[in-house]
């Protein structure tokens, strides 16, 4: 039986194309792991499912640049239901929360490897 491994970058594909069915602004690019940068109906045509979508670059009427990445933060934004700044700053949490996690888990096992280890010796 085959098992598809490549879930989250099929899941940053789908809401990237949410993004571009649902914007309310231009899609100008997209720009994949591998640091490359598409159009994105070129890069539609050609995925691969192996490139994972980083940030697709928004364009309003002015001409400004938004950079999002391909969650669901970033469609919010794209439909217009958070502004730019709101975006990033549930960004800036998300990423605090992350490393709090990531620190906290790590610093919890530390703590139990070094007490297995005052009892065990």
């Amino acid at each position: 039986m085959c098992v598809s491994n490549n879930y989250i970058e099929q899941q940053a594909y789908e809401v990237s194309k949410e993004i571009r069915k649902n914007s309310l602004y231009k899609v100008v690019r997209v720009e994949v792991s591998d640091g490359s940068s598409d159009v994105f109906q070129e890069h539609d045509d050609k995925w691969n499912g192996k490139d994972f979508i980083t940030k697709i670059i928004l364009e309003d009427e002015k001409g400004t640049l938004y950079s999002v990445k391909p969650d669901d933060h970033g469609l919010r934004f794209a439909k217009g239901e958070i502004s730019y700044k709101g975006y990033k700053q549930i960004q800036k949490k998300e990423d605090i929360k992350g490393f709090t996690y990531f620190f906290g888990i790590t610093g919890s096992l530390i703590i139990i490897m070094l007490t297995l280890v005052k009892f065990l010796t």
